[in-house]
């Protein structure tokens, strides 16, 4: 079986949430990216669909793994840790457009890639990313490439030419048959992944990624079809007041006094 694991470079949320409560989180003249230099991490949902092919393999399923992303130069960091995890093959289509947080194009590149490798049985994607929460490339891969999709998967097993996915959904577990190749998407109720191994992490450090050129595989007309506009940092204030009572029973009465002041009750 071959796996395709889609994962994307995203900025730390813990990053910028720090730099936004000390009002350092800046917006460049562009209007379009931020000018503070963020922290950047792999994309916490695409570890985990890292994770769950892993647990394919162990599963004594013969497996091959290659994770692609869509970046620059320091994209390489989070393939090499898709390496340090346990992928065979990694790839980087290099598009100098990837700030765009356009999905249709990445899903497009990823789309043309894919059908280039030619013997993908299954495309494993975190259920959604970090930094814009769009959840979108998932299902415009699948549409793309033919594949039938699941999305919201906690664990997936190999039953014969087929996969059983089990889906989390807000009436609880729900167990899918599916017929391969396919877009599974990985839901943090899967677990935490597995940390990499030492001999994993030195052999990342000595393996550089395949990279393909995005103007060599955009697919002709509509390979864009969002445009970042504005990126701005709200403006977020707090305010706080004490309720004041001798007893439980009267800071209870002065609460719902306030409240009924304030029109909520």
């Amino acid at each position: 079986m071959h796996i395709v694991i889609c994962v994307k470079q995203v900025v730390d949320p813990d990053g910028v949430n720090s730099y936004a409560l000390w009002g350092q989180l800046d917006v460049d003249e562009s209007g379009r990216a931020f000018s503070t230099r963020l922290p950047l991490i792999i994309n916490a949902y695409d570890d985990q669909a890292i994770e769950a092919a892993l647990r394919l393999r162990d599963d004594g399923d013969d497996v091959t793994i290659t994770a692609i992303s869509v970046g620059g130069e320091d994209v390489d960091q989070v393939l090499k840790h898709c390496v340090a995890m346990g992928c065979n093959e990694i790839i980087r289509i290099d598009d100098p457009e990837s700030g765009a947080a356009d999905a249709m194009r990445t899903a497009r590149l990823l789309a043309a890639q894919i059908e280039e490798l030619g013997d993908v049985d299954l495309v494993l994607c975190g259920r959604q990313s970090s930094d814009y929460d769009q959840g979108t490339v998932p299902g415009a891969l699948a549409e793309l490439l033919g594949f039938a999709c699941v999305t919201l998967g906690f664990g997936v097993t190999a039953e014969g030419e087929r996969l059983r996915v089990q889906r989390a959904t807000p009436l609880g577990e729900e167990l899918v048959s599916v017929a391969t190749p396919a877009v599974v998407t990985i839901s943090n109720e899967l677990g935490v992944p597995r940390y990499p191994t030492s001999r994993g992490m030195i052999a990342a450090r000595r393996r550089p990624p395949t990279v393909r050129a995005a103007a060599d595989l955009e697919a002709g007309e509509g390979a864009h079809g969002v445009e970042l506009v504005e990126l701005f940092v709200p403006d977020v204030q707090g305010q706080c007041e004490q309720i004041e009572g001798a007893t439980p029973a009267e800071q209870a009465a002065a609460l719902f006094a306030r409240l009924e002041e304030e029109g909520v009750l």
